[in-house]
């Protein structure tokens, strides 16, 4: 973990925090990892990293108060009030992804549940990595009958997150001890999607599976799109 705050001349500061992290488990649920496993002979195969796994979380923010307009410099005082003395401020957040299973949708080892069954895997998942195919569909493959794929737990990962909230404010003195404060807010300013969700689910038969079968490899959900809000305060 690395942290930074810092002023960075008259009325700008900034600070930064940075995570580099593994968390590892062979279960992520307040169950055990025998009530989870597909295949509880083998425990060692659930061992991988833990459902809440970032390996890089980056937060940052700033301030600056706008330094005040030269006496002068406008004449017009109605002007002169609504350009000066803004404060601009931020955050950003970047995140890793969070780490998925992708399961099939039968009882292949006939063990009386799906229950976290995985494919078999058998080449490289990396897709085209967009809304419609997130990873690569074709390497994944269905299991002989009777036993358990080999596709390890959580070896996926979700989209990250690239969010900017924006603002910027301004005090107007009415009268003494009367103020009044203008701010706008932009959350997600840039519009930058953040996906949530992939269809994960293997829909398989008897002779093999089926990848164009409902939303496997699609994104199916994401968080806010920019939202933009003003607000006006009254203090006295």
């Amino acid at each position: 973990q690395v942290s930074l705050n810092r002023q960075v001349g008259a009325g700008v500061s900034i600070g930064a925090a940075y995570t580099y992290s593994k968390s590892i488990d062979d279960s992520s649920s307040d169950r055990g990892s025998g009530d989870l496993a597909p295949n509880k002979d083998n425990l060692r195969a659930e061992r991988a990293v833990s459902d809440m796994d970032r390996t890089h979380i980056l937060t940052s923010n700033f301030n600056w108060n706008l330094p005040k307009l030269a006496r002068g410099a406008i004449s017009n005082p109605f002007t002169r009030a609504v350009l000066d003395g803004w404060q601009l401020s931020g955050i950003v957040r970047m995140w890793s992804g969070m780490p998925f299973d992708v399961v099939v949708s039968q009882d292949i080892a006939g063990i009386g549940a799906v229950q976290n069954q995985r494919p078999n895997l058998i080449g490289d998942t990396s897709g085209a990595r967009t809304r419609t195919e997130w990873f690569n569909r074709a390497a994944f493959a269905r299991p002989t009958t009777g036993t358990f794929g080999n596709m390890g737990r959580n070896s996926m990962r979700l989209p990250g997150v690239n969010k900017w909230d924006l603002s910027a404010s301004k005090n107007f003195t009415l009268h003494e001890g009367v103020r009044l404060q203008f701010r706008s807010e932009f959350f997600n300013a840039f519009n930058h999607p953040s996906l949530t969700t992939v269809g994960s689910t293997l829909t398989t038969t008897a002779t093999g599976v089926n990848t164009a079968a409902g939303n496997f490899g699609v994104i199916t959900d994401s968080r806010d799109a920019r939202v933009i809000q003003f607000a006006v305060k009254l203090g006295f």
